[in-house]
C-alpha cells in the first residue's frame, strides 16, 4: 500500500482539530465538576468516553501535523468514537431535559454533521493516490 498524500487542507484541519480536542479535553474535566441533575452520568462519561476519545484524537491531529499515515486511520477511529458517544447521549438528554431543547438540539445537530463531514473527508483522504 503506498503512502497518502497530504494536502495544507490537511494540515490545517489537523491544527483544528488539536485545538478542539484540548478544548474538548478541557471541557470534559469542567463538566466533571459541575453540579447537574445528571452529574453522575456526566461523569461516567466523561471518564469512559469523552476523555479517551479526546485523547486519541490529539495523538492523530499530532500524527497528522507529522504527515504520518497511521495519523489518518487514528482520526477516524476518533471521529468515530465521538459519534458513537454523542448520539445517543445528546438525544436522551435533549428528550429528558425540556429546558435545554433549543441550544442542545443545535449544537448536537451540528456537531454530528461536522463529525459525519469529517469522517467522510477523511476516508477519502486515506484513499488519495499520488498521481
Amino acid at each position: 500500500m503506498s503512502r497518502p498524500v497530504f494536502t495544507p487542507r490537511d494540515r490545517w484541519l489537523a491544527v483544528v482539530g488539536l485545538a478542539a480536542n484540548l478544548l474538548g479535553l478541557i471541557a470534559a474535566s469542567v463538566v466533571i465538576g459541575l453540579p447537574d441533575p445528571w452529574h453522575t452520568a456526566n461523569l461516567v462519561l466523561a471518564i469512559s468516553a469523552w476523555i479517551p476519545t479526546a485523547v486519541v484524537g490529539i495523538i492523530a491531529c499530532i500524527a497528522l501535523i507529522g504527515r504520518r499515515g497511521w495519523g489518518m486511520v487514528l482520526a477516524l477511529v476518533a471521529l468515530s468514537l465521538q459519534l458513537l458517544v454523542l448520539a445517543p447521549y445528546g438525544i436522551v438528554r435533549l428528550s429528558l431535559l425540556a429546558s435545554e431543547r433549543s441550544q442542545g438540539l443545535v449544537a448536537v445537530i451540528s456537531l454530528v454533521v461536522a463529525d459525519v463531514l469529517l469522517i467522510v473527508y477523511w476516508s477519502r483522504a486515506l484513499r488519495r493516490q499520488r498521481p
